[in-house]
Parts: C-alpha cells; sequence; structure tokens
C-alpha cells in the first residue's frame, strides 16, 4: 500500500479503540497522522499507537475536514449523532457499534467474507461491522459454507471485556473482595460475576430472547447472506477478562467428516487446534487472548451435523482487527481519498 491517509480512530481511550490503534501500528497502516478522538472530557489524556503518544481530541469539536477515514468506536449514541458529521465532511467511516448494523442500505460487513461482492459496491461511504460475538462465529461459519449451513444453535460464553473496562474493574474488585471476605459491589450486573456465570446479556424481548441473542441470529443472517437461516443462541457472561468462547452446533445439507470439516475450518483461514489423543489438545480464551487467529477445537461429526468448539479475542479479533482489515480493503481498492 504506497498510498498515505489520515484517519481518526473515535473513542480511542477505550478497549477497541485502543486496540484498534495497537493493530494500526503493528501492521504499519500507511496513515500519515492518526487522530485520537473520543467523547467526553478528554482534556490532557494520551492514548499510544505505537511509538507514537497521541493527544486525545474531543468529538463534539473535532472536524473530519482533512480526514479520509474514521474507525468509530465509541457506541451507538455517538454513531447516530456523529457519523453524519463524518461523511459529510468527505470522511468514510467504518463503525464497530449497534447503530446501523440493521440498516439495509448500510453493508455489515466482516473481512474475508464476501469481499468480491463488496469490491463492486458503489463506493460505500460506510461501513457497519457486527458484535464481536458475530464477528469469529460467522468466519467459521463462512469456512463450511460448501455445504451449506442450515441451521445453527450455538451458547456463546463471553468475558467481561465485552461490557467495557468498568466490568473488567468489577470482576476484579469483586475477586477481590471475596478473598479479603468484604461486601461486594455491583454497578454493571445485575448479579454477582466473579465465580459466577450469568446467562442473560441485554434485556429480554417478549418471547424471552436476549437482546444479544437477537442480535447473534439477525447478525448471522446479514453478513452470511443466508436470510432464512435457523439460529438458535444462548449468550453466557462468565467471569473472564477476554476471550470469548462459543459451542456451535450446524447441520449441514449434506454429511461431512472430521477430517473435511477440519481441513474447510483451515481453508477458511481458522487456526485448528484438535488433538483428541492429548488432554491438553484444545484452545482456551487465556491462551487466545492478544492472538489474532480465530481458533477451533473439539471438531465432532454426526451425519450432516457438524460441532465444534470457538474461542477467539473478542476486543482483538472479534471488533478492532476486522475494522482495521476493512480499512486496509478499502485503501487497497483506491475507494479513500489520499492526502
Amino acid at each position: 500500500m504506497s498510498q498515505t491517509i489520515q484517519i481518526a480512530v473515535v473513542g480511542a481511550t477505550g478497549l477497541v479503540g485502543r486496540s484498534i490503534l495497537e493493530l494500526l501500528a503493528e501492521r504499519q497502516f500507511p496513515a500519515s497522522r492518526v487522530f485520537a478522538v473520543d467523547v467526553g472530557d478528554v482534556d490532557g489524556e494520551t492514548v499510544s499507537c505505537g511509538n507514537l503518544e497521541l493527544e486525545v481530541h474531543a468529538l463534539d469539536s473535532f472536524a473530519f475536514d482533512n480526514v479520509a477515514l474514521a474507525l468509530f468506536a465509541a457506541g451507538s449514541d455517538a454513531a447516530r449523532r456523529y457519523v453524519p458529521d463524518a461523511r459529510a465532511a468527505g470522511a468514510s467511516v467504518i463503525d464497530f457499534s449497534s447503530a446501523f448494523r440493521e440498516d439495509d442500505g448500510v453493508p455489515l460487513a466482516v473481512s474475508g467474507i464476501d469481499d468480491a461482492a463488496r469490491a463492486v459496491l458503489d463506493d460505500a461511504s460506510l461501513l457497519a461491522t457486527p458484535n464481536c460475538t458475530v464477528t469469529p462465529l460467522a468466519l467459521a461459519l463462512n469456512a463450511l459454507s460448501p455445504n451449506a449451513p442450515q441451521r445453527v444453535t450455538v451458547s456463546t460464553y463471553q468475558s467481561v471485556s465485552g461490557s467495557g473496562q468498568a466490568a473488567m474493574e468489577e470482576l476484579a474488585n469483586q475477586t477481590t473482595a471475596l478473598f479479603a471476605q468484604r461486601e461486594l459491589e455491583r454497578e454493571v450486573y445485575a448479579k454477582r460475576i466473579a465465580f459466577n456465570v450469568l446467562p442473560r446479556i441485554g434485556a429480554l424481548d417478549a418471547d424471552g430472547v436476549s437482546e444479544e441473542e437477537a442480535s447473534v441470529r439477525a447478525e448471522l443472517r446479514r453478513v452470511l447472506g443466508l436470510p432464512a437461516l435457523r439460529v438458535e443462541a444462548t449468550c453466557v457472561r462468565v467471569p473472564v477478562f477476554f476471550g470469548h468462547g462459543w459451542s456451535v452446533n450446524v447441520e449441514l445439507d449434506a454429511a461431512l467428516d472430521p477430517v473435511r470439516a477440519r481441513q474447510l475450518f483451515a481453508a477458511g483461514g481458522l487456526h485448528v487446534v484438535d488433538l483428541p489423543e492429548r488432554d491438553d489438545g484444545y484452545a482456551t480464551p487465556m491462551e487466545v487472548a492478544g492472538n489474532d487467529s480465530v481458533w477451533v477445537s473439539r471438531v465432532r461429526v454426526d451425519g450432516n451435523v457438524v460441532s465444534f468448539w470457538l474461542t477467539a479475542d473478542n476486543v482483538r479479533v472479534g471488533a478492532a482487527l476486522n475494522c482495521v482489515k476493512l480499512a486496509e480493503t478499502l485503501l487497497r481498492q483506491g475507494r479513500l481519498s489520499t492526502n
């Protein structure tokens, strides 16, 4: 990539924003300048981007005029309010929030899935990215697409970093309090998270489906281009700081043997660690934290039904890396104005 552009990372002080900045530096994204931007009072705050220390600009007074690309990771309220301003100033936008995920006029994009179709979009200046629970799962299901998934049943085991920094602090504080026999405080979650699991993420609809479960179903269908795909999800918060896990059961349109299933996962860019002869022959969230791969283990097949265990760093792979890879794709396709 010989071109260079100016970019803005909005939500730069959050977990996803910091990870985006880290990946931009690691992957040597050709930006002539990176602006760190965030909501609220950011006076005097700085963030790192490789060896650079960036001053954080306040979003409500930031001008996007000289920015070719804005990566938003500041939540849906900020996206709805400020993405139109960025686009009006001429910037393309990649948004990691729920603000535009259900908008039929906005592509819901996962890098590596349907890139060819995305290349012929009419200069889309706004891309939405899925929930961090959806992206790794979509990549795994896309790898099995030669056998056409018909039905997906998934249970997720989601780390507290998916709820943000305050949730991580709550888990740490509750764990310390339990060992010190002090009273526990709850602010982020309705029940204690330390040494516990919470089988509800978000409000429930009239059918008892949580917001997280509804987003998994809707976003998987959009990303995979399978509007009739049957998706049954149960989303659970677990006392882990980083790294989500998925227990997945997929019904395909034809039988598949385990060797072929592992081959398809590997060909789809997933990292397969499945050594049933070893007690430790599988991947766990702790081991994949900070890693850029989606990991597959425990592959089992019963006729046309494939079951497997999936794990990935939810902040880095589920959110930030997809945003950065999409930015690289847009630049490579010449869809970004250069400075």
